[in-house]
């Protein structure tokens, strides 16, 4: 049997033993260093783009349930192993002491597994805490949980220019408080790409190809930002004492506005149909609105209409708001150019 091997590659020729299967070699030293021998059962997982991995071991189907001691992990910190393995798609798992949790370290893992969509805590005990996923993760639609992200991050957008331009306060103040809604929406993302890319094909797996997923999680990603850039002008809000007037008061409404259309088409070019001609419309927009900032420059405006400092911190968040919507529609026309 013939074959040839670079440091990056090996190549073997298919060989045919019988009308019903084929048969291809494997690399005795690779072989050997995973311990395979004659005999010796291995697991082949195809998927959607002609791949076929080879293991020597069966890959987990996401039904065992970790159960990890936290002995050695400050109050602080227990939240952060919660988060993990819920990002890491676990649909059940326990937390556990040799002694017992105080109130305090009680309370800091239960909120945490609370703040989390579809988990919730499913036994209690003065020495471990379980969670369960109460969601079927067939059902999670990456897709959608994108669009509720879009959602929220342009909510806090629009909410926080908004109160720029009414000086309204406790408007601002909301927007400052909705991160925790975006980090939600964007851990659940995460963890369906997580679920796809480590679950072998089955019911457990979202249904979406691989590349299409780790798709969603940059988009995912760009969304956050667009969230960030909300913060920045509603902190900007509380720190004027009145709004915007005049020139500025208009320029800031239109470029507002016209950022969070880029960002609105971009995505609408990932999810429905992924049409290019959506993707190149905002492309477009964004680049006209690129060309529009360079034009600006500095924003100069008289002191009873704004003051300068704020304006070039104001523009600056919407300058990348566009650009995190176009670093969106450049994924989207990716994404309808592979299909066609």
């Amino acid at each position: 049997m013939s074959s040839s091997t670079t440091e990056t590659e090996i190549s073997r020729k298919v060989q045919s033993v019988g009308g019903s299967s084929f048969t291809v070699s494997l690399p005795k030293e690779w072989a050997t260093d995973h311990g395979l021998e004659a005999g010796n059962e291995v697991f082949l997982y195809p998927h959607e783009d002609g791949t076929l991995i080879l293991r020597t071991c069966e890959r987990s189907d996401g039904t065992t349930a970790p159960d990890l001691s936290v002995d050695d992990l400050s109050e602080d910190r227990l939240p952060w192993v919660v988060y993990a393995l819920y990002v890491a798609g676990e649909d059940r798992f326990t937390l556990r002491t040799t002694d017992r949790f105080t109130s305090a370290e009680r309370r800091a893992i239960t909120t945490a597994g609370n703040d989390l969509v579809g988990l919730e805590v499913d036994d209690e005990s003065t020495d471990a805490v379980t969670f369960r996923s109460m969601r079927r993760s067939e059902r999670l639609s990456v897709g959608q949980t994108v669009l509720n992200l879009r959602y929220v991050a342009l909510s806090m957008h629009r909410s926080a220019t908004n109160a720029l331009f009414d000086a309204d306060s406790d408007r601002a103040r909301e927007v400052l408080q909705q991160p925790e809604d975006v980090d939600r929406q964007f851990a659940l993302v995460s963890r369906c790409v997580e679920r796809r890319i480590g679950l072998p094909r089955g019911p457990n797996r979202p249904n979406v190809d691989r590349r299409t997923a780790l798709d969603y999680y940059a988009i995912a990603r760009e969304l956050e930002g667009v969230a960030s850039c909300a913060e920045r002008i509603a902190a900007v809000a509380l720190e004027l004492d009145d709004p915007p007037t005049g020139t500025a008061e208009s320029e800031l409404a239109d470029y507002a506005r016209r950022s969070r259309t880029v960002v609105e088409r971009a995505v609408e070019a990932t999810i429905n149909g992924r049409e290019p001609e959506t993707a190149y419309d905002a492309l477009d927009r964004c680049e006209t609105l690129a060309e529009d900032f360079d034009l600006l420059e500095r924003p100069s405006y008289d002191a009873d209409e704004i003051d300068s400092y704020y304006a070039a911190l104001l523009f600056d968040a919407l300058d990348r708001t566009a650009d995190h919507g176009g670093r969106i529609a450049e994924r989207a026309l990716k994404m309808g150019l592979r299909e066609e």
